[in-house]
């Protein structure tokens, strides 16, 4: 497993549809009490989790189909949720990394002789974030190739500030809502940065008056590397960021503006 080199997400997705399994075994928000991750204040404390697998099988559960039976051609799903269960019960702090990787773990002890082609896990926790709707980290793992994909992401997070160039927009702050995806963290202590970093983004924007959305999203990208993006261990990663204005026009939810770029320019 930990051989096995990152790839961005988007490349992993191109390669999983390329690979034409579609048979899929899920199991959606399970809900547990996790010692891992970090609370908002950045502490390593017991909080909720909802935790997300997906299993792509490496052939079609033709068997179970054809007997009406739960066969090695597929995945029990309620002895999946409980082996998950059982296994984020230990006592032991675990990083957010770790503990997806502990998913990817559980996964194949449970499938046992089932072929696996991939492997999906996520990791959400509801009160992981201080000014948005929580954080969550995804491992994507194939069995037959040499990649996987790993990609922290803050949600919704709102942050008042000075944006728009009509005239009313220059005389009071308005909320924006930021979505961040960081894809190819290598280091897993960097993934459990994340009260830091929506810390930054809150501080920095909170401070601008930009007219565009266009030009907040390139400032807040360079403030992200020169600020937050300074270990040898990030050099690999890439930035997907998003800003919508929700009060910008009265019958959108919101417009958007998004952009991807590496952290290292060089």
């Amino acid at each position: 497993m930990a051989s096995k080199a990152f790839v961005d997400k988007v490349l992993w997705d191109l390669t999983y549809v390329q690979s034409g399994r579609r048979d899929k075994i899920m199991v959606q928000n399970l809900e547990v009490t996790v010692n891992a991750g970090t609370d908002v204040w950045g502490r390593k404390k017991k909080q909720r989790a909802l935790i997300s697998v997906t299993i792509t099988l490496d052939r079609k559960f033709e068997s179970a189909s054809a007997t009406d039976t739960v066969d090695n051609s597929t995945v029990h799903y309620g002895i999946l949720s409980k082996a998950i269960q059982a296994r984020l019960q230990d006592d032991g702090w675990l990083s957010t990394g770790a503990m997806s990787e502990s998913l990817v773990a559980t996964v194949k002890k449970v499938a046992g002789s089932t072929p696996i082609y991939a492997i999906e896990t996520n990791i959400f926790y509801p009160k992981g974030s201080m000014f948005g709707d929580g954080v969550s980290h995804s491992l994507s793992v194939t069995e037959a190739a040499s990649a996987r994909s790993n990609v922290l992401y803050l949600r919704n997070l709102r942050i008042p500030c000075l944006i728009g160039v009509n005239s009313n927009e220059r005389l009071q702050k308005q909320p924006v809502v930021v979505n961040l995806w960081i894809d190819g963290l290598e280091d897993n202590a960097r993934i459990d940065d994340y009260a830091k970093l929506e810390s930054l983004l809150f501080e920095e924007i909170s401070k601008t008056e930009f007219q565009t959305l266009e030009s907040m999203l390139e400032w807040t990208v360079q403030i992200l590397r020169t600020k937050f993006f300074v270990e040898k261990s990030d050099e690999n990663a890439h930035i997907r960021l998003r800003i919508e204005k929700p009060l910008a026009v009265p019958f959108a939810d919101a417009p958007a503006v998004e952009i991807t770029r590496p952290v290292r320019t060089n």
